[in-house]
């Protein structure tokens, strides 16, 4: 099974969720076999400082995973861009049959993306098609801030249309004291039935490995935790009429 991580916009945490994802599938599956793909990035100065190299390090007490990358690029821009800047092609037939390989040797295939939907890897091919075309569940990662709604919404309707197995939204920096739209912006998935299958807290640089050892607090059974979706929407019900009604 290949579980792709994508986001509604650049620089929501996307690689930091990601990490606590595989640290708690990896936790709750510990006879299984997980690959940590990131197939392509780019902003890449050395291993240390990449995503694929961050989640390793997060992860590193873990023994049951494996960790792949096809393509890395220097400048911090999209895939197709930096590909053409140094002149080195995505082959896009071949890393989508090279994961396809990964996928059937692990028990769980982790795909992080570059960016978010719309971001073009070939000339033809966005980050969307390859979501599609490695047939995945599809975990959308969102901020909580005001203008979520509208990106998160327009996300989930291009997934849709491309008739994406969709498994839900995980919010990523969920602020300790939320203001209005932190409180509503939920609320409002959970009316129109988007399913809300994590929520990680803001933190400190110095709270990552902290976190990490409570990442099934924040995440839903599917992801391995125990967070419950119902209580966090009882909660901020409860937050929005005390506050605002």
């Amino acid at each position: 099974m290949v579980i792709y991580i994508t986001a509604n916009d650049t620089e929501i945490g996307k690689t930091f969720v990601t990490s606590l994802i595989l640290n708690s599938l990896s936790k709750k599956n510990k006879r299984s076999k997980i690959a940590m793909i990131k197939p392509i990035e780019s902003g890449v100065i050395n291993y240390k400082n990449s995503d694929l190299g961050i989640i390793n390090n997060n992860n590193k007490n873990l023994k049951n995973i494996d960790y792949f990358n096809f393509y890395s690029f220097k400048e911090p821009i999209s895939p197709y861009t930096a590909s053409l800047i140094e002149n080195k092609k995505i082959n896009y037939k071949s890393l989508i049959k090279k994961i396809n390989l990964i996928n059937e040797e692990y028990d769980i295939t982790i795909v992080e993306g570059a960016g978010g939907l719309m971001v073009p890897i070939t000339r033809n091919k966005k980050i969307i098609d390859m979501i599609k075309d490695l047939n995945s569940h599809c975990y959308l990662i969102v901020n909580p801030n005001l203008g979520t709604i509208n990106h998160t919404c327009l996300s989930i309707q291009s997934i849709k249309e491309y008739k994406i197995k969709f498994n839900g939204i995980i919010i990523n920096s969920y602020p300790k004291n939320p203001g209005i739209s932190e409180i509503y912006n939920p609320i409002f998935f959970s009316n129109n039935k988007i399913k809300i299958q994590g929520v990680i807290p803001r933190i400190k640089r110095t709270q990552i490995n902290e976190i990490h050892l409570k990442s099934s607090n924040y995440l839903s059974n599917i992801l391995g935790g125990k967070f419950n979706e119902n209580l966090f929407i009882k909660s901020c019900n409860k937050l929005f009429k005390t506050r605002h009604l």
